[in-house]
């Protein structure tokens, strides 16, 4: 499901549960009766990768950055990959290019842009054909995240042991994940259409960005909700209560210990 459906998606209860986060706590700090519950990734997946001429992050000064749209996943992971690294943002021209990832690879191998943020196994398959890996998940302290497990209020309120039990689900595939590295890269070859080896590499390049458990600090949802209100064009305070609730979280995740 595309990101920009989930929010009518989620109101009109076409789905139950979602997995999305910034289409979700976008609507959340516009008073939508949203929350989140728990943190997948709580860093971006992206990294940020370039034609073969550019060869380090500070060779961006001055290019062109596609993104699919301001505001979205890939362009608040190219911003904090960048500020990470010491660049200004108003030294990079950010273009966007209203495409899904595979168009956006072929705009940067037509050389239409410098570069573009990707998901694995993007930047995997692109340092392949010699394109540079700038800098991604492991140079950032703090970052956006990219998927969250969220409900309505109403849902939460009226279905609370199903909503737990779905979280329970979500946080033992988590801690699956990160514990059976052996058993989970032969999924990720099967169900993503990926070789033994670029399942190996996107795991060990994707792992460090997702919870073990869940959670966050609060300065995760912080820095997601400051990045966010210029594009609901809002410079309110934002309480994290409006948009999180934790009380399932931590309640499942002392059961599961």
């Amino acid at each position: 499901m595309r990101s920009q459906v989930t929010v009518p998606a989620l109101l009109s209860g076409e789905v139950n549960y979602t997995l999305s986060f910034g289409n979700i706590i976008g609507g959340a700090m516009q008073g939508m009766p949203f929350k989140i519950l728990a943190v997948l990734t709580d860093k971006p997946l992206h990294n940020i990768v370039a034609r073969p001429e550019i060869k380090t992050i500070t060779d961006l000064r001055g290019k062109r950055v596609g993104t699919q749209r301001i505001g979205g996943s890939d362009h608040l992971a190219a911003e904090a990959i960048l500020q990470a690294k010491g660049i200004d943002l108003k030294e990079v021209q950010f273009v966007t290019l209203g495409a899904d990832e595979p168009v956006r690879v072929e705009m940067l191998k037509k050389g239409l842009v410098d570069a573009i943020c990707v998901a694995p196994p993007g930047p995997i398959r692109l340092a392949r054909e010699g394109f540079n890996v700038l800098g991604g998940p492991k140079d950032l302290k703090i970052g956006s995240p990219i998927s969250a497990f969220a409900v309505t209020d109403a849902r939460l309120k009226s279905n609370r042991d199903e909503t737990k039990k779905t979280l329970r689900a979500i946080l033992r595939g988590l801690r699956f994940m990160h514990e059976r590295k052996e058993d989970v890269i032969p999924i990720m070859a099967r169900w993503l259409n990926q070789t033994a080896d670029v399942a190996r590499d996107s795991y060990d390049s994707i792992l460090p960005s997702f919870s073990p458990d869940g959670g966050t600090v609060d300065k995760t949802f912080e820095f997601a909700i400051e990045s966010r209100k210029a594009t609901v064009r809002t410079d309110k305070p934002i309480p994290l209560a409006q948009v999180r609730d934790l009380t399932l979280l931590r309640e499942v995740q002392k059961e599961l210990r």
